[in-house]
C-alpha cells in the first residue's frame, strides 16, 4: 500500500512512469470488472483504457480508498461499460426496428420514396455507417417524414447543428451508396 500511495502522489505530481506502475499493478482486475458487463473481451479493454485515462485526467480530485486507487477506477469501469453497453443496445434495438419497418409495406413504401434505384439491403449497410445520431436523423426526416428542428431536442442538438449534420449525414449516405449500387446493378446485369 505504501508503494501504490507513493505511486499516486507523484502520478498526482504528473510522473507518467509512477502511473504506469499503478496501470500495470490494477489493469487485470479493472479488465475484469468491464467483462462483467461488456460482452466482448475488446470491449472491455477500451472500457477499461477509457476508466485509466479518467483516472489520469481526474487525478488532482481522486481520493484513494484504502490506501488504493482500485475502488475508485472499478467503479468507473462499471459505469463506463453499463453506459457502453446501453448505448449499443439502443443501437441495436434502432436498427432491428428499422429492419423490420422496412420489411412491411409501409416501409417499403417509405424506402421507395427515398431512391427507387437503392436496395434495401444497400440502405441499411449504409445507415449503419453512420452515427447513431446521424442515422437518426436521416431516417426520421426521410421516413418519417419529420423535420430536422422537430428532432433536434430528442438528440439534445440545436436545431441549426441538426439541419447542418442531416446535410452532412445525407452527403455522406450518397457517397456510400453510389459504389453500393453500382456494384449491384453490375451483379444483376451480369445475371442477366
Amino acid at each position: 500500500m505504501a508503494d501504490e500511495q507513493a505511486d499516486w502522489r507523484a502520478a498526482q505530481a504528473h510522473d507518467a512512469d509512477a502511473f504506469a506502475r499503478i496501470f500495470d499493478r490494477h489493469r487485470d482486475a479493472v479488465f475484469r470488472q468491464a467483462l462483467r458487463v461488456m460482452r466482448q473481451p475488446a470491449d472491455a479493454e477500451e472500457v477499461a483504457s477509457a476508466a485509466f485515462f479518467e483516472l489520469w485526467r481526474k487525478r488532482s480530485s481522486v481520493q484513494l480508498v484504502g490506501g488504493s486507487v482500485r475502488p475508485w477506477l472499478l467503479v468507473t469501469a462499471l459505469n463506463l461499460a453499463r453506459n457502453s453497453h446501453r448505448s449499443r443496445l439502443r443501437h441495436e434495438v434502432f436498427l432491428r426496428r428499422l429492419e423490420r419497418e422496412w420489411r412491411d409495406d409501409a416501409g417499403l413504401d417509405a424506402f421507395s420514396r427515398i431512391d427507387d434505384a437503392v436496395d434495401r439491403e444497400s440502405l441499411i449497410a449504409a445507415l449503419k455507417r453512420l452515427s447513431p445520431q446521424d442515422a437518426a436523423l436521416v431516417t426520421m426526416t426521410a421516413l418519417d417524414g419529420y423535420r430536422a428542428s422537430e428532432i433536434a431536442g430528442l438528440l439534445g442538438i440545436s436545431p441549426g447543428t441538426a439541419r447542418v449534420r442531416l446535410s452532412r449525414a445525407l452527403a455522406r449516405l450518397r457517397g456510400l451508396l453510389t459504389p453500393m449500387t453500382e456494384a449491384h446493378s453490375g451483379s444483376q446485369e451480369v445475371a442477366r
